[in-house]
This record gives structure tokens, sequence and C-alpha cells, in this order.
């Protein structure tokens, strides 16, 4: 909206064509400098790169990421490219239903008082099936409270109390999580750029342990196969634990010709700050383990290769994949990014944190028995 009231935001010639409601990097650039959005050109690139990330603008051919240039990009919402990306067609149908919902004349936000709390801007579950098939979201009562818990899950709107999944129910109440109607401005992308910045780099200041589990193999067959996947670009960990606040913690299976054993070490890691977790939204142990749970289980045995199982896995209470090396045999057992941790080797690891999971897996030799459990919007995938 800022962009656009400073007329940056309009048609454009290139070539004799014509590219519409576009905005130019080097103009958008020098604007945010000019008018102090942020503290140099750098970081005014590194804050519009993260609004492409987040798929909220593109190079108008998708040939480039933003850059200090005679470049034309433009905001997704202009063009309604965001209707290819489920999660941002998501975000978007939630901002409008905000707006919709919150309306003097047909709107559905009230006052309510219940068990003692006031709780402002509220809405019955039963209102919002309503109003979504009012507006045309969907056609009918079923599908609109499917796309109700749908937009619960990627943390739109929320219970009240947090104590129930969305429901077409006339006692159970909502909020919205965001207000969308609130000013934002583009320099609160920079200041999170700028914290963020010194954030990593306390973390990667404060905390460098990392705690390496080798497990050593005999062979020298198996010394030439972690040779050859190691310079071809691949990792040779079998499993990797990540804590993102304290630091990384990672587990490593490599081949060696000497007796088979475990150890356990501490060592320094240059590029121990986590990458941000692949989650949508972290789901609770109880949200998996309740009767109307949305997400299914599925078991996967993951048969070692002489490198290891080739995945990592983050988080605490519960545990889930973060990334897998497309080349090893967590790949090709099936094994996805998202997926929950639920058992290993038939014991329940709901409860327990990365780095207690990574050793019981890790007391695997040649395979391991997981039951992992994805959201049924994923399951299809």
């Amino acid at each position: 909206q800022e962009l656009n009231s400073f007329n940056m935001v309009k048609d454009r010639m290139y070539h004799l064509r014509r590219y519409r409601n576009c905005f130019v990097g080097k103009e958008t650039v020098d604007w945010l400098v000019k008018r102090k959005h942020c503290e140099n050109r750098r970081v005014a690139v590194d804050g519009m790169r993260i609004l492409q990330a987040a798929n909220m603008l593109h190079h108008v051919c998708d040939d480039h990421v933003f850059k200090d240039e005679m470049l034309f990009f433009r905001f997704k919402r202009e063009d309604d490219s965001y209707m290819d990306d489920k999660d941002l067609k998501l975000f978007f149908i939630g901002w409008d239903l905000f707006y919709s919902a919150s309306s003097k004349t047909n709107g559905i936000f009230r006052n309510y008082d219940q068990n003692g709390e006031r709780y402002r801007n509220a809405f019955f579950g039963s209102q919002l099936v309503d109003h979504l098939i009012i507006q045309g979201e969907a056609k009918s009562r079923i599908d609109a409270a499917l796309l109700g818990r749908r937009l619960l899950e990627h943390d739109i709107i929320r219970h009240v109390t947090d104590d129930h999944h969305f429901r077409d129910d006339d006692h159970l109440l909502y909020q919205f999580s965001y207000d969308f109607q609130q000013k934002r401005k583009l320099s609160d992308v920079f200041k999170f750029v700028k914290q963020k910045s010194a954030s990593l780099n306390d973390s990667c200041m404060e905390s460098n342990e990392e705690v390496q589990i080798k497990k050593y193999d005999i062979g020298t067959k198996d010394n030439a196969f972690a040779t050859k996947r190691n310079s071809v670009g691949h990792e040779s960990s079998s499993i990797d634990t990540a804590d993102g606040d304290t630091g990384s913690y990672s587990s490593h299976r490599t081949a060696s010709a000497s007796s088979t054993e475990y150890e356990i070490r501490p060592e320094i890691s240059e590029e121990i700050c986590a990458p941000a977790s692949v989650l949508l939204r972290y789901a609770t142990v109880e949200e998996l383990e309740s009767p109307d749970t949305p997400y299914v289980k599925q078991s996967i045995k993951i048969s070692s290769d002489p490198v290891g199982f080739g995945f990592v896995i983050r988080g605490n209470s519960p545990t889930y994949v973060q990334t897998i090396d497309p080349l090893g045999p967590a790949a090709v057992a099936g094994l996805k990014v998202r997926q929950y941790i639920y058992s290993v080797n038939g014991i329940n690891v709901l409860y327990m944190n990365h780095k207690e999971v990574a050793k019981m897996m890790m007391k695997s030799r040649s395979y391991v028995n997981l039951v992992v459990m994805t959201h049924k919007r994923g399951t299809s995938l």
C-alpha cells in the first residue's frame, strides 16, 4: 500500500511489452533508503528478498531474485499468481474473510463473556460456517468446516483458549490470530531483518557445541562409497538433530576401517546456526493424539546405507523431519519433510526430544522402523 501511495506500482513498458502493476527494483531501493525504512541499500535488498521468499512478490518473468537493478517486480496479489501457492492462497482467503467478517453491516464479530473472560471480536464456529457459504468461499457446511480447520491449522484463526480444533458448533468461540486491519509499514520488515541478523549472530557466538554420534563399520568398500557421496556435495549424516534456540546437534554415521562402536563427542561447527523450521504450524502432542486429529499414521522401514539414514530431525515433543537427503535411503523409503515421528522400532517417542529420538535411531544397525504422522492434506501429495 505504501508503494502504491507513492505511485511506484504502475504499468510499465519494456521491449514493446506492457507489464501491469509492477515496480522497479532500483527505484524501490532508492525510495526505501530515502524514506529511512532501512539503513542502507544492502538491508533494503535483504528485506525485499524476505518478502519474495514468502511469495509476496516475484520478478515479472520469474527470472530473478530481488535486485538493486532496473528489473520489474510485482506483488503476487496484483496478478493472482498467488493462486498457485496453496498456503498463500489460504492466507489471502483469511485476509478477505477478516474484512468481511468485521463489517459493521454483515459482519459476525462480537464481544462475548464466557467463563469469566471477555473475548473481543470473536465468533462461533457455526457463524463462520454460515459466513463462508454466504461469501461464496464454500458450497456446503462440510466444505466450510474443512476450510475452517485449514484456517486454524495455518494459525489464521484460533479457538479463544486454544483447547479445540475448528468445528461447526454454536458453543465454541474463535478469533482471528491477526488483526489484518492493523497498518503495517515496510520498515517493520527491515526491523525484523536487523533483529534476525543480530539474533543469529548472538546464537552463533553463544553456542557452538555440536554433539556428534559416529558409528564405525568395517570395510574399505564402504569407505570409497562414503567418499564418493561426499565428493558430489551430499551430507554424510544419517540423522541430524537441530535445536534452533541453543545451537544444533548432529548425529553422523561415517565409514571407517575399525571395529564397530559408538562414539559421542562434542565438536565445534562454523555452520551451527540452524535454518528456519519447515513447519507451517507446530502441532502439539495432544493434537497428534486427539481422536479427531487431522494427522494420519504411516509405517516406514528405512535401511541404512554405508553413509547413514539420510535425514534431519528437529523439535522437542514432538520431533519432526526437517530435511531429507534426496539420494539417501530415507527418501527412497518414502519419508517426507514435516512428518512427525510417532514411534521408533515400536517405542512411542512423541514425548521425547530430538536428541533422545536420534540416539534411539542410532542404536539400529542396518535399518529402523518408524511410524510417522502426516497431515491429511499432505497424504495425497
